[in-house]
């Protein structure tokens, strides 16, 4: 098993920015808990064209399409802050049928020795409580907790 992380063109940026519209609202709408007139999918759209309001030209992120040989399972988005020596993984996405296989274990740890290599000394990220395998693997790879957002439920509308 051969990873290798290949840049984006902007007709895949096209496709990938779409689908993670869709995946992005998905995730708003299981674990955004407040009351809100927006809708997920509208929400979804225009945070993300905030943080890439130049696409793949927006400067600092590198999205990157994984390939496992030839094949394409899943992609990268992480943005690299060279003067804090700081790095955000806004996402990593291995299709379905990949997952379980080690690839994310593989793909991260392939981040993070580019990251050193860049002079990065931080790599931060954010998962969602309900999203364990997330969690799992972020701690099997020596992430810490550096903060927690809590809920409690007190009025079921």
């Amino acid at each position: 098993m051969n990873i290798v992380l290949k840049k984006m063109s902007k007709e895949e940026f096209s496709i990938y920015f779409e689908a993670k519209v869709e995946r992005y609202s998905g995730i708003l709408s299981e674990n955004v808990h407040e009351v809100s007139s927006e809708e997920p999918l509208s929400k979804a759209r225009v945070q993300l064209n905030n943080l890439l309001p130049k696409g793949l030209d927006t400067t600092n992120h590198h999205l990157f399409n994984i390939h496992e040989a030839d094949q394409l399972i899943g992609f990268v988005w992480i943005k690299v802050e060279k003067e804090k020596k700081s790095a955000f993984l806004y996402e990593i996405f291995i299709f379905e049928k990949y997952r379980g296989k080690g690839f994310g274990t593989r793909v991260m740890k392939y981040v993070e020795e580019w990251l050193e290599h860049e002079g990065i000394s931080y790599f931060k990220l954010h998962v969602f409580g309900s999203n364990e395998g997330a969690r799992r693997l972020y701690k099997e790879l020596g992430f810490e907790i550096a903060g927690l957002n809590m809920l409690k439920t007190i009025n079921n509308i």
